[in-house]
């Protein structure tokens, strides 16, 4: 089965004007339902329509991941799932704002 949890401890960080990192921890281990293979990372612009930008990460021991080439001083929402062989696990909630830094 999928996991039936989204991963746990899920953060996000600016780290530049234009970078920001996203770290988590695996889902609850009675949560799972199976072998974790990977993680998906989804974030937009805040307030923006349409579809949020997907990073597939096909690492289960890969806990953080660095979003490059967002624009300057704007707030972006982020959310992270689990999958196994099966399919995809829940997103995180609530979602997760941040903004990125001013130039210099």
């Amino acid at each position: 089965a999928a996991p039936s949890k989204a991963p746990s401890s899920f953060r996000v960080t600016a780290v530049t004007s234009t970078i920001i990192t996203a770290s988590w921890q695996l889902p609850p281990a009675d949560s799972r339902n199976g072998i974790i293979i990977g993680f998906k990372l989804f974030y937009k612009k805040r307030g923006s329509a349409g579809r949020a930008t997907t990073l597939t990460i096909n690492n289960r021991t890969t806990l953080s991941k660095d979003v490059t080439e967002l624009d300057v001083y704007t707030e972006y929402e982020f959310e992270v799932l689990a999958f196994t062989s099966v399919g995809d696990g829940p997103r995180s909630s609530p979602l997760v704002v941040v903004r990125t830094t001013k130039d210099g």
